[in-house]
């Protein structure tokens, strides 16, 4: 989901004759992000509920589903699995319990892993917190459907925080939770990436979520926490407030690769490769701003991972037991065309040592240039005005944007009204495809060796 997170834990998902079930392997799964926004605190005595007014933006639908109920009284949650994307770690802020457990009327029913000792040592944490009554009637189970056949533990909401490969399917059994839990009137917030599948099986699956969600009234959400970042939010109101409609849109995503152990990471064959692991934050602010890539103009390039990089992991660690044709690219550049008419570039690199990555997407439109600057560490956007030779930097407030995000998720299950979240499943599953051209186009043209004593 990448800003890389830690995964929901360390389990091999697999089929059973009549259920999913998981397979626990408690193998250590290694967060990846780099020092991520300022660090922000989710005390409820440090840190207050940032609202902003979100209407009007590109690519985000806003929708009010038909005779879609308010929900009374508690929002239960249950999360999939007891990894670093819902209960923490130290690399990044990315921590859903925490936040939520911020809001009114939140309760916990249920942690689903395969990995029972580590979901129940969180929820024994967690009672003894500040916030510790929304945890005390909270049960483990090992599959979802444990849970969704347990009455008592049925949540009005799940928060689900797994590797790519074991969700995001149409039909596979082994990875169809989204599916499932949304036929059982589940409201869902899925991280990314949404999956590792095809882009068109992942087309059909928002098609048949958003017949779910629109017959169960439910919400389906994704984690693209950057559209709700102070930075964003700022761009896209001078956009509006200059009448301006983006002619080009270029991202740089420059990775440092040191850290990076886990060894699905590596292996396009489990995480998707870089572009719809990690860069899908940048590809879908691109779409934020500009609109719709059109598939037939994404042109790419590719150093492949022939490419050695001197300060890899120790081995076993990383990709050092990754089959080369399973290695992810080193560098990868594309261009396209929006269906707006504006171009888009994009460059994801891994190549920079330690854990601190580079990272900058600049909009460009008829008198104005804005560049975003740094959204994992500490976010800075510039501005050259109409008129003006020089740049100015826009104050920004110190948002959390993983509350707002998650405010915003539990507002729309409590009014029936969407018009707060920025990233809705079917947008998302749009960004996620886009990502796949990207990957697909490079994989077509791979330099293998750009370094002649490499």
């Amino acid at each position: 989901m990448l800003t890389l997170t830690q995964f929901a834990s360390s389990a091999v998902w697999t089929a059973h004759p009549s259920k999913v079930s998981l397979v626990a392997q408690h193998r250590s799964v290694v967060s990846l992000s780099p020092l991520p926004f300022k660090r922000a605190r989710a005390d409820a005595g440090t840190r207050q509920l940032v609202h902003s007014h979100r209407r009007n933006t590109t690519c985000r639908s806003h929708v009010v589903y038909a005779g879609s109920p308010k929900a009374e009284g508690e929002i239960r949650i249950a999360f999939i699995g007891a990894g670093g994307i819902n209960f923490g770690s130290p690399e990044g802020p990315w921590n859903h319990s925490s936040r939520l457990q911020l809001l009114p009327d939140v309760t916990f029913s249920a942690i689903v892993d395969p990995n029972n000792k580590l979901a129940q040592e969180r929820i024994d944490t967690l009672q003894k917190g500040e916030h510790g009554n929304k945890w005390k009637d909270t049960k483990v189970f090992t599959t979802y459907r444990e849970m969704l056949e347990d009455p008592s533990a049925k949540p009005t909401a799940a928060f689900i925080g797994l590797p790519p490969m074991h969700h995001g399917a149409l039909e596979d059994p082994n990875a169809n939770i989204e599916l499932e839990m949304a036929k059982a009137g589940v409201n869902l917030f899925v991280e990314k990436p949404l999956s590792v599948r095809p882009a068109a099986e992942v087309a059909q699956l928002a098609h048949e979520l958003k017949h779910i969600q629109e017959q169960n009234n439910i919400v389906i959400a994704v984690g693209y926490m950057f559209r709700y970042s102070a930075m964003a939010q700022a761009a896209k109101k001078i956009l509006k407030e200059h009448n301006a409609t983006p002619l080009a849109v270029i991202a740089r995503y420059a990775c440092g690769y040191s850290d990076i152990k886990k060894k699905d990471w590596w292996d396009v064959s489990l995480c998707g490769g870089p572009i719809v692991e990690q860069a899908t934050h940048f590809v879908d602010l691109m779409r934020f701003f500009a609109g719709e890539i059109i598939e037939d103009s994404v042109k790419a390039v590719a150093v492949g991972p022939q490419q050695k990089l001197s300060d890899m992991p120790e081995p076993p660690l990383a990709e050092a037991e990754v089959p080369m044709e399973r290695r992810i690219n080193r560098v990868t550049a594309a261009v396209w065309h929006f269906s707006s008419g504006a171009v888009g570039s994009l460059t994801h690199s891994l190549v920079l040592h330690t854990s601190h990555y580079q990272t900058e997407l600049e909009i460009l439109a008829d008198g104005l240039h804005l560049i975003l600057i740094d959204p994992y560490n500490e976010p800075k956007l510039k501005v050259r005005y109409p008129h003006s030779a020089t740049y100015e930097e826009v104050p920004l407030d110190d948002r959390d944007v993983y509350l707002i995000e998650a405010e915003a998720f539990i507002n729309a299950i409590k009014s029936g009204n969407s018009d707060e979240i920025q990233s809705l499943y079917e947008d998302s599953a749009l960004s996620y495809q886009a990502t796949q051209w990207i990957t697909a186009a490079s994989t077509q043209n791979i330099h293998e060796k750009s370094d002649p004593n490499a």
